[in-house]
């Protein structure tokens, strides 16, 4: 007789429990912020306008695109030769890295400038 009585006493505890979970996710929300005061047709047409646009948001998955990069292939590589010559990328330790200074910087981009001339100056010939 104390089984059954350990049985059902467990199994309306259980019960129990599972109901205040139930409760407790819905506390959040009231009834009154849950009601809407424009037409499913009213929002469906917003839906489409802001599709349309390309400005609906999807949370954190909208992040805004980065775009492409205008920089040839030819000249990414010279720019990035100079800076290895110039000590500003060192390929033996990632996490050490010095700040270039502005003259540095100009001989980086001036490098990528002179290898987009080269390069189109040969497909001319």
């Amino acid at each position: 007789m104390n089984s059954k009585i350990v049985i059902a006493t467990t199994l309306i505890a259980l019960i129990g429990a599972g109901n205040a979970l139930a409760q407790e996710g819905t506390q959040d929300f009231p009834a009154a912020q849950m009601l809407s005061t424009q037409s499913r047709a009213a929002v469906k047409s917003q839906l489409a306008t802001t599709q349309r646009a390309g400005t609906l948001s999807y949370g954190e998955a909208s992040a805004t695109p980065v775009p492409a990069s205008t920089m040839t292939r030819v000249q990414v590589v010279a720019e990035l030769r100079e800076a290895q010559r110039l000590g500003l990328v060192d390929a033996d330790n990632e996490g050490s890295f010095r700040i270039p200074t502005a003259a540095e910087n100009e001989a980086v981009r001036q490098a990528g400038l002179r290898a987009v001339n080269t390069s189109l100056a040969q497909r001319t010939r």
